[in-house]
C-alpha cells in the first residue's frame, strides 16, 4: 500500500479582491486543481463558521479569529468544492472546529474525518461515523483515549515551522502531519513505509507561508511515493 498524501490547503482559499477579504470557492477549486496536478490523494481545508464559538479553544485564538472569519463560506460553497473534488477524482477533507462544521461534514460525507491536533481531545467523535485521521501534536491522546471507530494517528509537532531535528516520523504512528515547510520529512516517512502523509501547500507569503510547500515540492513528494510503490511492486 502506498502512502495516502493529504495536501493541506488550510485557509488558503481567502480571496483578496474584496475588503475585507473573504472565502472564495473558486479559489478553493484552484487549490484542488493544484493538489490534483501534483498527485495528492486528498486536498484538505480548514472550515470555519463566522463568529461561532470553537469546541477546542486555545490561547491566542483572539488573534486568529479575523482570518477565520475571512475564510468562512456558506454550506453550498463547500458543497460545490466537494463536488468539484469528486469530478477531479481527488478526495475532499476538512478540519472543523465548531458544531456547525460537524453538521456540515455529516452532509458532505468525506472519506475521512480529519481531526486537528488542537481538537484531538474535544472532538465530538460520537456524532460522526468516522473513520478519523487524528493529528496528535505533542502526544495529546493516550492510546486509551482514541475513538472506538476506525482511526489513524498522525505524528505532529505543533511548531511552525518544525525544526528538522524534531520532524521525523515516529513509527508508532500511522502517519506524519508535517509542519517543517520542506519536503524532506515526508520523503523520509514514505521511504520507511508510512500510511498517511499530510503537508501544507500554497502561498509562501501568507500566515502559513513558513510551513507551506510549493506545488513543485508537493509534486516531488507524490512522485517519490509513486516511485517507491513501483520499486516495491505495490
Amino acid at each position: 500500500m502506498s502512502a495516502y498524501i493529504i495536501a493541506e490547503a488550510g485557509t488558503g482559499h481567502i480571496g483578496q479582491d474584496t475588503l475585507p477579504p473573504k472565502g472564495d470557492f473558486r479559489l478553493a477549486c484552484k487549490l484542488v486543481d493544484w493538489a490534483k496536478r501534483a498527485g495528492a490523494d486528498a486536498v484538505k481545508f480548514q472550515m470555519f463558521i463566522r463568529d461561532e464559538p470553537l469546541f477546542c479553544p486555545i490561547e491566542g485564538d483572539e488573534n486568529r479569529v479575523p482570518r477565520w472569519n475571512n475564510s468562512a463560506m456558506q454550506f453550498w460553497e463547500w458543497e460545490t468544492v466537494k463536488n468539484y473534488c469528486g469530478n477531479k477524482e481527488i478526495d475532499f477533507l476538512a478540519s472543523v472546529f465548531q458544531p456547525t462544521g460537524i453538521e456540515w461534514l455529516k452532509k458532505l460525507e468525506p472519506k475521512y474525518y480529519k481531526v486537528a491536533s488542537r481538537a484531538a481531545k474535544t472532538y465530538p467523535y460520537d456524532q460522526v461515523p468516522g473513520p478519523f485521521i487524528i493529528s496528535n501534536g505533542f502526544d495529546l491522546l493516550g492510546r486509551h483515549e482514541y475513538p472506538e471507530q476506525e482511526h489513524y494517528a498522525l505524528y505532529c509537532v505543533s511548531e511552525y515551522p518544525t525544526p528538522l531535528n524534531r520532524a521525523e516520523w515516529g513509527a508508532s504512528y500511522d502517519g506524519l502531519s508535517d509542519h517543517s515547510g520542506t519536503p524532506w520529512p515526508a520523503i523520509d516517512a514514505i521511504a520507511r513505509g508510512v500510511e498517511f502523509v499530510e503537508v501544507h501547500f500554497g502561498d509562501k507569503e501568507g500566515p502559513d507561508g513558513p510551513v507551506n510547500l510549493t506545488t513543485d515540492e508537493l509534486k516531488l513528494i507524490c512522485e517519490f511515493r509513486d516511485a517507491v510503490a513501483e520499486m516495491r511492486g505495490s
